[in-house]
C-alpha cells in the first residue's frame, strides 16, 4: 500500500494577508497617481509654452498612463483575491476540521 508522504498546508492567514496587502497596494498606487497629478497641475502654470506643454504631456504619458495600467492590474488581483477568499472560506473551515480530526 502507498503511504502519504506529502503534507498539504492551507495557510488561511497568509491568504488573508495577501488579500489585505494587494488592497493596500491598490490604494497606495491611487494616492501616488493623485499626488503626481496634483504636482503636474501645480507646475503646469510655469510651463505655459509649447515646449512646456510638451513636457507636461510627456510627464502625463510616461508617469500617469503606466500608473493607471498598474493600478488596474493590482486592483483586478485584489478584487479576485477577495472573491476567492469568500469562495474558499468553506475549504478553509473544512480543512481546519479535517486537521482537528486527524490530530485527535
Amino acid at each position: 500500500m502507498g503511504e502519504l508522504t506529502k503534507t498539504l498546508v492551507l495557510d488561511e492567514e497568509a491568504f488573508d494577508k495577501g488579500v489585505e496587502e494587494f488592497a493596500e497596494l491598490s490604494t497606495k498606487i491611487s494616492k501616488l497617481r493623485k499626488d503626481i497629478e496634483d504636482m503636474l497641475t501645480t507646475i503646469e502654470s510655469g510651463f505655459d509654452t509649447p515646449a512646456g506643454h510638451k513636457f507636461i504631456d510627456s510627464c502625463k504619458n510616461n508617469l500617469l498612463e503606466p500608473l493607471d495600467k498598474q493600478e488596474a492590474v493590482v486592483k483586478h488581483i485584489s478584487d479576485t483575491l477577495k472573491q476567492c477568499r469568500q469562495e474558499y472560506s468553506s475549504v478553509f473551515s473544512e480543512y481546519n476540521e479535517l486537521v482537528q480530526l486527524i490530530n485527535n
